[in-house]
């Protein structure tokens, strides 16, 4: 473990990089000599430009990750964080972070591969299964080639996890994109889309990656910009009070998605809003709605909001329904009976009387806390109570809403159940009927 030097300037790699007087030159050089728990200090004014591809190979281990800091060199170590260093390639010459599988931690460097070429040159994490964080750094595709990508994992096996804090990624052809298959996991906490290129698509996946987004400015984007269109299983996507391009008219996925695959969008919006829902897995679509909404029912504080769920024409019941999202309400009554409900409306579509949803197309499953000094859950719906028994229609409601649609049939979902413990009910409305379209009213009242 030691402290080491890197300045473009002044530098030589043939030097030791122990003081500034003695930097390395280069991040290839500084990268030959470390050791397992280093911290290795990049000037302020490094610029490190080379016109061949340059992969680096690090002495880091779980137990010893190196970190890579740009920092003031007016003070050795520095006394004050930069975001200035850069590392350049020209030509159609990637930057691979890592040779192999590698614990590394980045502040305020800029990655800019490619620089004046109009071909293939990407900027990519390791190969296999490594953890870097990237904090206040640039990832930015000079190159104008479509086919340039920042790579988070890449393969059949990497399941690389890359953590990008409050960093900046900037594209130049709207066909680039982020990469992240080969299981890896992705999660970006803060930062934006520099202005350049207005990308279409965002990322591209495959089989069980994972990627977290939260807090980040999509809205140099196209308008249209989708956020993925992968049609592997497994994978999950949450993006998370996010801003979007303005007047975005994309998705959280174009695509159809694979067996076991989520994808959701919470509070992401180009507007002033604070509801914007979007989940999309292989059984269906569920969208926040603005105008088909209960009166008194659920609301963000200011606007009255439900869920459109609209199954696909794959789905059926107990196999494969379509699943909203959780309505959580915290519980304060013990050893007494409670009912719980939820409120829906659609256009007379199911197969029971008048056009009604039957408990085999459409119910109600609760987790409470039922068992007593202890918090195991117990589970309770209102869905017909087996495979060969006979389908009941759901009950009518007499609830009002705002707006409805075309010939509107207005049912309610209801579960009876003694909680033993106070705590949170756990809702989840389940559509099983294939390619029908409800409204549900995200708010559990309780009586």
């Amino acid at each position: 473990m030691a402290t080491r030097y890197l300045r473009s300037s002044g530098g030589s790699d043939a030097d030791n990089g122990t003081t500034w007087a003695l930097a390395k030159a280069t991040i290839t050089g500084i990268a030959a000599i470390d050791t397992a728990g280093d911290v290795i200090w990049v000037s302020q004014a490094h610029a490190e430009t080379t016109a061949a591809a340059i992969s680096f190979d690090w002495a880091s281990n779980y137990a010893g990750p190196v970190r890579v800091v740009c920092g003031d060199d007016a003070a050795e170590p520095p006394t004050a964080m930069a975001t200035t260093g850069s590392i350049t390639t020209t030509g159609n010459s990637n930057i691979t972070i890592s040779a192999g599988a590698d614990y590394l931690y980045f502040y305020g460097i800029n990655f800019i591969p490619g620089s004046g070429a109009t071909g293939t040159a990407s900027v990519s994490f390791g190969a296999s299964g490594g953890r870097y964080v990237c904090e206040s750094c640039v990832f930015n595709l000079a190159s104008t080639g479509t086919s340039s990508r920042i790579t988070i994992c890449s393969g059949t096996i990497n399941q690389n996890v890359v953590e990008l804090v409050n960093c900046s990624l900037q594209f130049s052809a709207t066909a680039q994109k982020v990469t992240n298959t080969g299981g890896g996991v992705l999660t970006i906490r803060g930062g934006s889309i520099l202005s350049d290129a207005a990308i279409t698509e965002f990322m591209e996946t495959d089989n069980n990656a994972r990627a977290y987004i939260e807090g980040f400015d999509f809205s140099n984007a196209a308008a249209a910009m989708n956020i993925t269109s992968a049609t592997d299983s497994g994978i999950v996507v949450l993006v998370r009070n996010c801003k979007m391009p303005a007047s975005w008219s994309g998705s959280i996925n174009s695509g159809l998605p694979g067996v076991g695959s989520v994808f959701e969008l919470h509070n992401s919006d180009s507007a002033d809003t604070n509801y914007r829902y979007e989940r999309k897995v292989r059984d269906g679509t569920i969208t926040g709605e603005t105008t088909i909404v209960l009166t008194g029912g659920a609301s963000d504080g200011t606007t009255p909001i439900s869920w459109k769920m609209v199954s696909s024409a794959d789905t059926e019941w107990k196999h494969q329904t379509l699943d909203s999202g959780e309505i959580v309400r915290w519980n304060e009554t013990t050893a007494s009976a409670i009912t719980v409900t939820v409120e829906v409306i659609h256009s007379g579509v199911g197969s029971g009387g008048s056009g009604d949803f039957t408990d085999k197309e459409l119910w109600l499953e609760v987790q409470y806390l039922g068992t007593s000094g202890t918090p195991l859950s117990l589970f309770v719906s209102d869905a017909a109570a087996s495979y060969i028994a006979a389908a009941a229609d759901q009950d009518n409601s007499t609830a009002t809403w705002t707006s409805e649609p075309a010939t509107p049939v207005k049912q309610k979902l209801s579960v009876t159940f003694t909680p033993q413990e106070k705590g949170y009910i756990h809702a989840v409305v389940k559509l099983a009927a294939a390619s029908k379209t409800v409204y549900v009213d995200p708010k559990l009242t309780v009586s």
